[in-house]
């Protein structure tokens, strides 16, 4: 039996566009908070592309954006780092809507992405790659429930518009 992958240029074509906004929100839109660590929007697009599209779409769109921004800013990969953003756009994918807009659907797209992506995965990784202290990673914490609060607030205020919606849900 012969099993065949396809994916619409058109959404091949969102999802490459999304994972360049990760880019330009995670060099533009990042507030250091020395040294704990950051605060950054880099996500938003990871989350609304596998909230849209799906969790195949959201991981390829997270971790497309993280290598290409390791190449762009001159970073190493981490690998783990990178599994943790196409986790972040996988679990978007598997709590989200497809479109739908509810409440409740998006908080916990956006809560359990957060949770195996950014704080479980990601800190596994800087903590093998980089040595840092585990106090240090528990600070990570309270820096993703602020940045997953604006991130809902955005991907919902976005979301609630209409028009916007169906726009970005044809394909």
């Amino acid at each position: 039996m012969k099993h065949s992958f396809s994916i619409s240029l058109k959404l091949l074509t969102r999802i490459a566009l999304l994972a360049a906004i990760s880019l330009i929100l995670g060099k533009f839109l990042s507030f250091k908070l020395e040294p704990w660590g950051r605060i950054s929007l880099e996500n938003l697009s990871v989350l609304l592309c596998g909230y849209l599209y799906g969790p195949l779409a959201g991981a390829l769109c997270g971790a497309v954006g993280d290598l290409v921004g390791c190449l762009a800013y001159g970073y190493s990969i981490n690998p783990i780092i990178t599994l943790g953003a196409a986790s972040i756009g996988t679990m978007a994918g598997l709590f989200g809507m497809h479109g739908a807009l509810q409440k409740p659907r998006l908080w916990l797209s956006v809560a359990s992405a957060h949770l195996v992506g950014s704080l479980v995965i990601k800190s596994i990784g800087i903590y093998i790659f980089y040595a840092t202290p585990l106090p240090t990673l528990a600070l990570r914490i309270p820096i993703y429930l602020i940045t997953g609060t604006i991130e809902f607030t955005i991907l919902y205020l976005l979301l609630k518009n209409k028009g916007l919606r169906k726009i970005m849900c044809e394909l």
